[in-house]
């Protein structure tokens, strides 16, 4: 007998009503993280010592934001532009705001290069190639320039900011963020070697029935990989583009995790820039793996932990206003950018 539609029908309201229960665990856990933290600062004898409040730390932290968000648009613009002779800033910015958006509402703060790839693509109208390429070859500096960072606070900064646990879990989460930087560049140095290891691997999962027809997608996915290789190798080939792109990966992280600093600060916290810098860089390498959208929870536990434990003030403010600054914010963001882009759809159609 066939299967009537309305069958279908419960278990499409079941997994709704599962997608919904999600959302609102999720929203919970936050809120409890949230007051988890405020019970613990405001329950100190000592009160709010308003006094300490340095409004002119809080305006640079909000210089800081913009700055970082305004090298990362440029990167995307000057790229756009680089590859496709088209200068569309707004489109720059658009996708710019909804990579973040998707990285900080997917599991482990990733998942917005292929919503920016569909973007740009569908409404910049750019060729396949190279809207799947500029996010790749964005995100991919930014975990370079991170690494790098990072690295050089396990090395110069261990004594200053770090616990062996702590250590240990940012050592395990600079090993997992190198691995995207790590394998695009290897793949465009050694194409031949790393063609060989794909095919290898495909070859594998063919033999336990992961993989089905494999010719047809071992051909797919090498050709994808000397694709991307060709367009990285030209990235790499021309210094100017390389070190401008760098420059600005950098520049985003600087900026980024100069906010902790900043914010402690202006609520009262007696803390230096290198601690506070290089323990904002640790504490987001420590929770790479934690799978809660945007690191959610255990970001701003790790937060409060830490920069109490350094001596800043009303910690609790402190942290609600840098989590502003690198999650709400993005979020925010992101929404506005699918209203504007609905109302411009709306008035399209009247």
């Amino acid at each position: 007998m066939a299967e009537k539609p309305e069958d279908k029908k419960p278990s499409f309201l079941k997994r709704k009503r599962v997608k919904q229960l999600l959302i609102i665990a999720f929203i919970i856990f936050n809120i409890a993280i949230i007051y988890w933290t405020a019970s613990k600062e405001l329950n100190r004898d000592e009160g709010l010592p308003e006094a300490h409040f340095t409004w002119w730390l809080l305006l640079l932290a909000i210089v800081a934001f913009v700055g970082a968000l305004a090298a990362d648009i440029y990167k995307y613009y000057m790229l756009i532009r680089h590859f496709t002779k088209k200068k569309d800033l707004k489109l720059a910015a658009q996708t710019v705001f909804l990579g973040r958006y998707y990285d900080n509402i997917t599991p482990s703060a990733v998942g917005g290069q292929p919503f920016q790839i569909h973007h740009m693509h569908k409404h910049g109208k750019i060729d396949s190639e190279h809207a799947a390429m500029i996010p790749i070859i964005c995100f991919v500096s930014l975990q370079f320039a991170y690494v790098v960072l990072c690295f050089l606070t396990l090395v110069f900064g261990a004594n200053i900011v770090l616990s062996d646990v702590t250590y240990a879990a940012s050592f395990v989460g600079i090993l997992l963020m190198a691995f995207a930087p790590g394998t695009v560049i290897f793949f465009a140095v050694k194409p031949k070697a790393a063609k060989k290891i794909a095919s290898a691997i495909l070859k594998f999962g063919h033999k336990l029935h992961i993989v089905r027809h494999l010719e047809e997608t071992e051909a797919k996915a090498l050709g994808e990989i000397e694709k991307y290789a060709d367009t990285v190798r030209r990235v790499l080939k021309n210094k100017k583009l390389l070190v401008r792109v760098l420059a600005l990966s950098f520049a985003y992280q600087l900026c980024l995790y100069s906010i902790p600093f900043l914010v402690v600060r202006a609520f009262g916290g007696d803390v230096g820039y290198l601690p506070a810098t290089m323990t904002a860089l640790t504490i987001q390498a420590a929770i790479t793996f934690i799978p809660t959208p945007g690191n959610a929870g255990a970001a701003e536990g790790s937060f409060y932990l830490v920069f109490a434990s350094l001596g800043s003030g009303n910690t609790f403010w402190a942290m609600f206003t840098w989590r502003f600054f690198t999650y709400y914010a993005f979020i925010a963001l992101g929404g506005l950018v699918y209203l504007e882009m609905a109302w411009q759809k709306k008035k399209k159609h009247v």
